[in-house]
């Protein structure tokens, strides 16, 4: 699939060659299976939040937990999250117009107090650090703050970095949250801007800005973004990312929400075209965008194939790379949070995804995993969502925050299985299963001679037994249905489950 992808187009003197009808780029493959219903621990201190065991569960891969991290009436509408000084994490409480820090100092999962870390914002979305200076932006400005105690976790001290309310058509519209990107190699800043309306043509929005860390200098880097809630560096390579939320009213699959590089002077598509270069059915209120000018033209031939098309209306919010992990099928991932949107029936998002990627440098996501689902408790009826993700923060250890800012305001947390150690407590690599999805054999590395390998099936049935000789083996799934397996890894020093999906 990603191979057919990248023959689309053509490389020639630094610009593209359309070598397709404009939207023939396939949407990217999902994968949905190996995920099972895990209850979520609540904490007593949490019991409050009313989160029925029975109902309310999530989908999560084989062999993970999920807890409740925090919660209480001190969380409002909690979105983006970073970690902070000392790894304490802190999360934008949007309708509450504040800045919480949730401190976990002896590690046990669950936040040890709420700290009002910063007050007095509006609309203040997202959170971001460098060093021991906070960021906060909001709809009408961004913010840097600092602590005039460092012994405490109080960002008492501020600065307005961008007056955005001085700048024309920056406030008010459908679209009021603003993003932000601190690029400390570059020293700029990033911020995402979304569109007032629909789809309309419009001056000073649905754009990404760029300035200088100061605040000054600013001017467009991307345009025809209708608005891109989800935006980050890459850890690596310091490329700017972002996804998008499409336009509403063309239908349950039009548009697919996009996930891309942004590219200087890149366009996007908004707000008469979509997908690659294809134009949205001009109809009804998309009526208003006719004629179709020249510009129009030259801006739709700068626009390029996107990283990833996903499902319509899913309505992607934070997108994170993996900066490190122990998880080895994770190290060239994007985790992302789709809220899900109003209008699609069936709903989508309401859930948390992996991209997929082969390396770094690979701009092409070769898949869209599941990771956890649930918050939805029936697929076809919208009305039974109970949470909606939006914040992410991902952990050294491979543990996932998710913040939900709606029905249920809490942030939970996924647990990646552990590695069980004895004796004299010595580290050792987690093993990995590849291929994963498999459909005729799997590798299974980083295991030890003398490890005993079993595949089990969801009621814990041995399915395949093997004994590990080396640092690896390989193992024949021909002979197995297609389903979610798990593959156990008993050692003298450890015991490690992990997920397995077997297709045909």
């Amino acid at each position: 699939m990603k191979l057919f992808v990248q023959l689309l187009v053509v490389v020639s003197c630094g610009s593209y060659v359309i070598a397709q009808e404009p939207g023939s780029i396939p949407w990217t493959p999902k994968v949905s299976g190996g995920l099972v219903s895990t209850a979520i621990a609540v904490p007593e201190r949490f019991r409050a939040i009313a989160i029925d065991s029975v109902k309310q569960r999530l989908n999560i891969p084989v062999g993970w937990t999920v807890s409740v991290f925090a919660a209480g009436t001190e969380l409002l509408k909690p979105r983006f999250m970073v970690w902070g000084p000392d790894s304490v994490l802190f999360v934008a409480n949007m309708n509450r117009n504040n800045i919480l820090a949730l401190p976990d100092r002896n590690r046990d999962g669950i936040a040890d107090t709420v700290v009002i870390a910063a007050r007095g914002f509006t609309t203040g979305h997202d959170v971001r650090f460098w060093r021991d200076t906070m960021f906060v932006a909001q709809e009408a400005s961004v913010v840097k703050l600092w602590r005039s105690n460092p012994a405490t976790l109080i960002y008492d001290q501020r600065v307005t970095v961008i007056d955005k309310s001085s700048q024309p058509n920056q406030i008010g519209g459908g679209h009021r949250t603003r993003t932000l990107v601190v690029d400390t190699n570059a020293m700029k800043l990033y911020v995402s801007v979304g569109s007032r309306g629909n789809a309309d043509r419009e001056t000073n929005r649905a754009v990404i800005e760029e300035y200088n860390y100061d605040g000054s200098g600013r001017r467009v880097f991307a345009s025809g973004v209708r608005n891109a809630v989800g935006m980050t560096l890459h850890p690596r390579t310091g490329m700017l990312w972002a996804n998008n939320n499409g336009s509403d009213n063309q239908g349950n699959n039009i548009p697919p929400e996009w996930v891309d590089i942004v590219r200087e002077e890149g366009f996007y598509g908004y707000p008469f075209a979509y997908h690659f270069r294809r134009i949205f059915n001009l109809t009804g209120e998309y009526g208003d965008l006719l004629p179709l000018t020249r510009n129009d033209t030259l801006a739709l031939a700068r626009m390029q194939p996107p990283a990833a098309l996903v499902d319509a209306h899913s309505a992607p919010m934070a997108l994170v790379f993996v900066e490190q992990t122990p998880i080895a099928a994770h190290r060239f991932s994007a985790f992302m949070a789709l809220r899900g949107s109003w209008n699609r029936t069936p709903p989508s998002g309401a859930k948390i995804v992996r991209l997929e990627f082969d390396s770094d440098e690979d701009t092409v996501a070769n898949a869209v995993h599941d990771f956890c689902t649930g918050f939805i408790t029936d697929t076809n009826d919208a009305a039974t969502r109970w949470g909606r993700p939006v914040g992410l923060a991902l952990a050294a250890d491979g543990s996932v925050y998710i913040s939900s800012d709606d029905i249920k305001n809490m942030i939970i947390k996924l647990t990646p299985p552990r590695v069980t150690s004895v004796g004299d407590g010595a580290t050792m690599s987690l093993p990995t299963v590849t291929p994963n999805p498999a459909s005729t054999s799997v590798r299974i590395d980083n295991v030890a001679p003398g490890d005993h390998v079993s595949v089990v099936d969801l009621q814990g049935n041995s399915a395949l037994e093997e004994t590990v000789t080396s640092d690896r083996v390989t193992v024949s799934v021909a002979t197995l249905v297609a389903g979610v397996y798990a593959v156990r890894i008993t050692g003298v020093r450890r015991t490690v489950t992990l997920p397995l999906v077997i297709t045909r």
